[in-house]
């Protein structure tokens, strides 16, 4: 049987309103902060790796297999940033002393260094947990952003900078707009007033029914059917007759704490659905960092020191580096004036010598006395004579010679 041509159901054409809110989305797009987590100098294996457990924590948003060689510069990473829409750099170095990380905001500034005085990696915070969780779905969308003990109230200027740079490193959260289903993770800052320390956490944010029995509540779930064999009835799943002591202990006590417990405005999962209250569950995915703000910077990881945590200059000296700074500025755009002066320059002269330059004519060859000699020293054929009755034979390169055939005559 002849197979029959299949009829186009769809269309290439856009419509209206698909074109508006691509625009929209586009428009939307280009407000998300986006982000580089680059390595600078010799590092060590494990600080390379934190670079790579810090691009997990800023996914989507961020270059997770960005390849950055000893030869890149920042500048070239500045130069990049612009058609791809990056926001935020955030640079580890490291020296003898100590190891640094640098929030750099493109592509002027300003620039934060935070000098890393504790860091656990990814698999260590897995390591010291019973039951670890995987990476799964929660890495598809960003982090929410928590500060604790940020208060705006006779706070410092270093202080509001720092709390801004980590809000504005994440995007910013639609509350009308926002799906309880995309909100899988949470990053906490805390600031010790004491130590004068930032902590960085980073949590896997979960959701269990509040209602029911405990051990309802986790077959619901868990997509795992549970043993039954050596029951005689399903009341003893419930009353835990036949269960081992202490078989629920990864459910502990402070699920019961009020402060948990949740109502859901829309629907989180399977389980979990609208106008049910539900218990908030944090676990641990990490990296941890522990960090002290040294200095702040006016431009691109160069400019004016704005604050420094160790170093204090009189009014004197910050004027004397303002005038030697003016004075470098002033020398550079000297330079860079004069080298586009002589760029032109040279341009100039090329131009000149081109049209100064006579116009090639071809010239004939002129033959030699040895060849003009030659033509005559050329012997003569004599000239073959004929006579009476002879037959002219012709040249003998244009004779024919016919082999054969029909009509031939081959006599030997």
């Amino acid at each position: 049987m002849a197979k029959t041509r299949r009829k186009k159901k769809r269309t290439h054409a856009v419509s209206e309103e698909n074109t508006n809110g691509a625009k929209k989305n586009v428009k939307s797009s280009s407000n998300v902060p986006k982000t580089f987590v680059v390595k600078r100098g010799k590092l060590s294996h494990l600080v390379k790796s934190l670079t790579e457990d810090v691009r997990k924590i800023m996914e989507p948003n961020t270059a997770s297999k960005l390849k950055d060689s000893k030869s890149n510069k920042l500048k070239d990473f500045i130069n990049v940033a612009g058609p791809l829409g990056v926001s935020h750099f955030l640079l580890f170095s490291a020296t003898e002393n100590a190891k640094y990380l640098k929030i750099c905001k493109t592509p002027r500034g300003p620039t934060l260094t935070f000098r890393i005085d504790k860091y656990s990696l990814e698999r260590d915070v897995k390591k010291a947990q019973k039951n670890p969780k995987s990476r799964g779905k929660s890495f598809l969308n960003p982090a929410l952003v928590v500060l604790n003990n940020f208060s705006t109230a006779g706070q410092e200027s270093e202080k509001k900078l720092c709390a801004l740079t980590f809000q504005n490193i994440f995007p910013a959260v639609n509350v009308k707009k926002a799906k309880l289903s995309s909100c899988k993770r949470v990053v906490l800052v805390d600031h010790d007033k004491e130590t004068n320390l930032y902590r960085l956490r980073h949590f896997h944010v979960d959701a269990k029914p509040a209602k029911g029995d405990r051990k309802l509540r986790k077959m619901l779930k868990s997509r795992e059917v549970p043993d039954m064999g050596r029951m005689a009835d399903i009341s003893e799943f419930f009353t835990g007759a036949a269960s081992s002591p202490g078989s629920d202990s990864d459910v502990s006590d402070s699920e019961d704490d009020p402060k948990t417990k949740v109502q859901l405005a829309q629907d989180l999962d399977r389980v979990n659905k609208a106008k049910s209250t539900a218990k908030i569950l944090l676990k641990e995915l990490g990296p941890r960092l522990d960090l002290e703000l040294v200095k702040v910077e006016e431009g691109a990881c160069e400019g004016r020191v704005l604050f420094h945590q160790y170093v204090e200059k009189t009014v004197e000296e910050v004027k004397t580096q303002d005038e030697l700074r003016a004075q470098k500025e002033q020398l550079k755009t000297k330079r860079r004036k004069e080298q586009e002066e002589n760029v032109k320059r040279k341009e100039r002269e090329k131009e000149r010598k081109e049209r100064e330059k006579p116009k090639k004519r071809p010239r004939l060859r002129e033959k030699n006395d040895e060849e003009k000699n030659g033509d005559d020293d050329w012997p003569e054929e004599p000239a073959k004579e004929y006579k009476e009755g002879d037959v002219y034979e012709g040249d003998k390169k244009n004779k024919s010679k016919k082999k054969g055939g029909f009509g031939s005559s081959n006599k030997r």
